[in-house]
C-alpha cells in the first residue's frame, strides 16, 4: 500500500516545529525531500512560504514556490506544479534562483513528453556555470525534439562538471529517446543513484529498465520506492508495469 497520497498534501498537513523564519523552515523541507520525506518536506515548504511572504521576500518565495512545484511534478501532480510555477515572479529572482526555476520548468515538461516546450525554455536561458542537473534537463529536452546536436553538446558540458551521477543519468536519457541502446547506461545510472541515495533517481531509472526489458522485477522494485517515497501516481505506474 502507498503510505502517503501526495494528493492529500496538496490541502496541507501541519507540522510542529520549533523553527520560524522562511529560511529554517525551507532548510528544514530541503534535509526531508533529500531523505525522501515528501510529505513533510511539502509541508515544511507550506509553512516556509508563509513566512516568506510575511517578510516580503520574493526571492525566497521565488525558491520555495519552485521547490513545491518540483515536489508536486515527481507525484504527477501536474496541474498543481503548474499553478505554482506561474505564481513564481522570475523577474525577481538572483541568477541561481532563476536557473532553479528553468531546471524545474524543463523538467515539468520533460516528465510529460512536451521536450519542445522544454528545448524552448533551454533555448530562451543561458547561465554561464550551468549546474549539471539544468544542462541534463536541456539536453533531454533537445534530444527528446529530435535537437541531437545540440543534445550532445549539453552532455559534452555536463562531463565538465564533475558530476558523475548526472552524466550517467542524462547520457541514458538521451541515449534512450535518440533510440540508441540504453539499457547498461541506466543500469550504470542505477548504481550510482542507489550509491548516492538519490531515491526518486532510482525509482525512475528502475520503471524505465521495466519498460525497456519487460523485467517485472525492475517494475516491483520501483514501485516499492515510490511506496516509500508517499508518490501515488508514480506508484499506480510502476504497479501497472507489474501487470
Amino acid at each position: 500500500m502507498v503510505k502517503v497520497l501526495f494528493i492529500l498534501l496538496i490541502g496541507g498537513i501541519g507540522v510542529q516545529t520549533i523553527f520560524a523564519a522562511s529560511g529554517d523552515y525551507a532548510y528544514q523541507a530541503k534535509k526531508y525531500f533529500s531523505q525522501g520525506r515528501y510529505s513533510t518536506a511539502y509541508s515544511q515548504y507550506e509553512l516556509a512560504l508563509k513566512e516568506a511572504r510575511k517578510e516580503a521576500d520574493l526571492v525566497a518565495e521565488g525558491r520555495i514556490l519552485t521547490s513545491m512545484a518540483t515536489l508536486a511534478t515527481h507525484a504527477m501532480e501536474y496541474e498543481e506544479a503548474r499553478k505554482m510555477f506561474e505564481k513564481v515572479r522570475i523577474n525577481s529572482l538572483d541568477d541561481k534562483s532563476r536557473e532553479d526555476f528553468y531546471k524545474a520548468y524543463m523538467e515539468f515538461y520533460n516528465l510529460q513528453g512536451e521536450y519542445g516546450s522544454a528545448f524552448s525554455i533551454a533555448n530562451k536561458n543561458s547561465f554561464k556555470k550551468a549546474s549539471a542537473v539544468f544542462l541534463g534537463e536541456a539536453a533531454i529536452a533537445a534530444a527528446g525534439s529530435k535537437n541531437n546536436s545540440e543534445a550532445d553538446s549539453y552532455i559534452k558540458k555536463i562531463s565538465k562538471c564533475k558530476s558523475p551521477g548526472q552524466l550517467a543519468f542524462y547520457k541514458a536519457r538521451v541515449a534512450d529517446l535518440k533510440g540508441e541502446n540504453s539499457k547498461e547506461l541506466y543500469e550504470d545510472a542505477l548504481k550510482l543513484s542507489i550509491e548516492k541515495k538519490q531515491y526518486y533517481t532510482s525509482a525512475t531509472i528502475l520503471l524505465r529498465l521495466a519498460e525497456i526489458t519487460g523485467n517485472k522485477d525492475y517494475a516491483m522494485r520501483s514501485a516499492a520506492v515510490f511506496s516509500e517515497l508517499g508518490l501515488a501516481k508514480p506508484f499506480q505506474k510502476a504497479n501497472e508495469a507489474i501487470q
